[in-house]
């Protein structure tokens, strides 16, 4: 469950405090399959005391008045009970009653959905600000859930959802349609069932498919400007908060949608790689295929090649804006239409101090 805790982005930001120099920290939080919270930090140089944990639902409203958690600063890590796992918290840590870190856990565990994690936290590094907690979340396919799983989506207060499948993807599932917003944008980059069913008939190898999910991603870039307009005009009103991004495993195009949001936002490119890579912990290959382990090897493994989240399919996008627009932030402007106020508002509304 905890694969590689520290390397999920420490992407806390240290909030300002008064007088000397601040310490390095780095935080990381996981929910566990309970509903509770594992938190690992790390600090340069550490210093003595305790840390303390304050928590609320409100990730914009953290009150300091009665901690929900407190631990020395020497044991690096803490579990967070929470009281009620269908609910969303939000995490003030403030260490040695000086030094205070807005958290919240990446990923979110909703029965019936992959892959769903908050894109919230980043830091964007114009402005040292951070992206807003509970903001953005992306996500595997969401379609028919039981009662609790809708619950859950209502307590993070989800307003939009925004759908990259094409209609024949649509079509084989049952679409969540009451109770929000449902917007379609199909991102079509070739049907999944014949990508599948070639694989499964062996003629579709793994150094094949690698080849067709850079090829993807190239024309994700090229191909679909028109939609990501849309997508950034949805994000640039304030009254579609809380949204979800999602297709199909939460990996390819929900992957380069969210790369595209962050870079407009400021964020680094390390960082946005490192939530692509996310993906290879939070979507369960094996459940999505579960025919695979009658395949030959080579099957299986193109197999999880295609529903991996591999560095080369992300910089076969970022090549080619970079090929044709020169850098990402012409792609931004130009490709897509985005102007340089547009993305100012866009900053205002999801970054925070």
């Amino acid at each position: 469950m905890y694969k590689n805790l520290l390397n999920l982005l420490a992407l806390a930001v240290l909030l300002p405090s008064c007088g000397g120099t601040a310490p390095h920290i780095s935080v990381v939080c996981e929910e566990n399959n309970v509903g509770n919270c594992i938190v690992k930090w790390e600090m340069a140089p550490l210093i003595k005391g305790n840390v303390k944990v304050y928590a609320s639902t409100d990730p914009d409203f953290i009150p300091e008045d009665t901690p929900v958690a407190v631990a020395d600063i020497s044991d690096l890590k803490m579990t967070i009970i929470t009281n009620d796992p269908t609910k969303r918290y939000y995490y003030t840590l403030l260490f040695g009653d000086k030094y205070r870190v807005k958290i919240a856990t990446r990923n979110v565990n909703i029965p019936g959905i992959q892959n769903f994690r908050d894109l919230g936290g980043y830091p964007s590094y114009p402005g040292k600000k951070q992206m807003r907690w509970g903001m953005i979340y992306r996500s595997a396919e969401i379609d028919s859930l039981e009662y609790c799983s809708r619950r859950e989506l209502k307590n993070l207060g989800i307003k939009t959802l925004i759908d990259l499948r094409t209609p024949s993807e649509i079509g084989r599932q049952s679409p969540l349609q009451k109770g929000f917003n449902v917007v379609h944008i199909p991102l079509a980059t070739g049907d999944m069932e014949d990508i599948l069913q070639g694989i499964r008939e062996e003629k579709i190898k793994c150094d094949t498919v690698y080849r067709m999910v850079e090829r993807m991603n190239r024309t994700l870039i090229d191909k679909y400007t028109k939609e990501y307009r849309q997508i950034f005009d949805i994000l640039l009103d304030k009254t579609n908060y809380p949204v979800v991004i999602h297709c199909s495993s939460g990996k390819g195009r929900t992957g380069i949608v969210s790369a595209l949001v962050l870079a407009a936002l400021g964020v680094n490119e390390d960082i946005i790689m490192e939530d692509y890579r996310l993906s290879n912990d939070y979507f369960n290959i094996p459940r999505a295929s579960k025919y695979a382990y009658r395949l030959p090897t080579r099957s299986q493994e193109a197999i999880t090649t295609l529903f991996s989240a591999r560095e080369d399919f992300l910089n076969a996008a970022k090549d080619e804006a970079e090929r044709k627009y020169g850098d990402m932030d012409t792609y931004l402007q130009k490709g897509i239409g985005l102007s340089k106020d547009e993305i100012k508002r866009l900053r205002s509304i999801l970054l925070s101090d």
